[in-house]
């Protein structure tokens, strides 16, 4: 009786969460609204880099979702193009007005890759990562693209073929723990779509096949890995643990997200990855704010983590540049 009756309390407070939630985003007044986009966009990176700039793009960005434009953008700095689908909801926007600034751990790929490595995209969406990594390491490197969604699969394909990248696979699968198949939820935004079902959302969902990292390489032909980037939407510690092998015996500097809310979804600690990781010996750095150096020291919340093997050499100090520890982690 009594588990019934905790049950029955954790679905009416999910519920009235969900209704709280809904309440604020059709607010009778516009301006809550608004207020709560113009918060969210002043804590994102490429805004904090280039804010007036961001702006602008945002309204360029608009029209062309009106006109309903497929958008190419240039990358310079990498000498890459993207086509994006001129649609408001997704990624679409945000690779347009950030482009090189779209998260910092973008950038520092420039240190993290070198010609000859290999990088695994895990929830490669429309490919920014692939794209860069591409040209990083270069035609004796190879990146391993995983997209699970059909949509932006198929965004990835287009943007691998636009740039003409030889050296890039692309797999239709959601990196998991096993073989199988598994139902993809879709979210309220297309960067929400995960293995794990939000509540809150009632939106549909699709089908993915779901495979190991471990056998992802195999599939691959093999070979060491070197940089791992996942963005799983909270199923990271289920890609960790379909890469044990990966994990023990090469030791890749693995970029995550740490999406606690998405992993709760799951039925995942917010900490799961995070765990699994140093129990193999690895540290974490992240990002603070633009032009401040990388800190250790890990807080609760949303964020972007990069972890580094345990040969990494950690200088003295509670901050550092990630440049000095990556090229010692590099050195092993």
């Amino acid at each position: 009786m009594g588990s019934r009756s905790t049950s029955a309390r954790r679905h009416r407070k999910q519920q009235l969460k969900c209704l709280q939630g809904a309440n604020v985003y059709r607010h009778k007044n516009p301006f809550v609204h608004l207020r709560s986009k113009w918060q969210f966009l002043k804590t994102q990176y490429g805004f904090q880099r280039r804010p007036l700039l961001t702006i602008v793009r945002l309204f360029s960005w608009m029209a062309r979702c009106l006109m309903q434009n497929v958008v190419i953008v240039n990358l310079r700095r990498w000498q890459v193009k993207m086509v994006l689908p001129g649609e408001w909801r997704g990624l679409g926007k945000f690779l347009f007005v950030f482009r090189e600034n779209y998260e910092p751990e973008l950038t520092e790929l420039e240190r993290l890759l070198s010609p000859g490595d290999t990088f695994v995209d895990v929830g490669a969406n429309f490919g920014i990562y692939t794209l860069v990594a591409s040209k990083l390491v270069g035609e004796s490197g190879r990146v391993i693209a995983l997209e699970p969604t059909v949509q932006s699969f198929e965004g990835l394909q287009k943007n691998i073929a636009l740039n003409n990248l030889r050296n890039a696979l692309a797999f239709p699968l959601a990196a998991s723990d096993k073989a199988g198949t598994a139902w993809l939820y879709y979210g309220t935004d297309p960067v929400r779509n995960s293995l794990g079902k939000d509540p809150c959302c009632e939106s549909g969902g699709e089908q993915v096949a779901t495979e190991s990292l471990d056998n992802i390489l195999n599939q691959a032909g093999g070979g060491r890995v070197d940089v791992i980037k996942m963005d799983a939407e909270g199923a990271e510690e289920l890609v960790l643990r379909g890469a044990t092998n990966l994990l023990t015996s090469m030791h890749p500097i693995v970029i995550y997200e740490k999406n606690p809310e998405a992993s709760a979804h799951l039925g995942l600690a917010a900490d799961g990855a995070t765990n699994l990781l140093a129990g193999l010996g690895y540290k974490f750095f992240v990002h603070k704010q633009p032009g401040t150096a990388c800190s250790d020291r890990l807080s609760p919340g949303y964020f972007n983590i990069v972890a580094l093997p345990r040969t990494a050499s950690r200088p003295r100090g509670q901050q550092t540049e990630l440049a000095t520890l990556v090229m010692n982690a590099k050195e092993r």
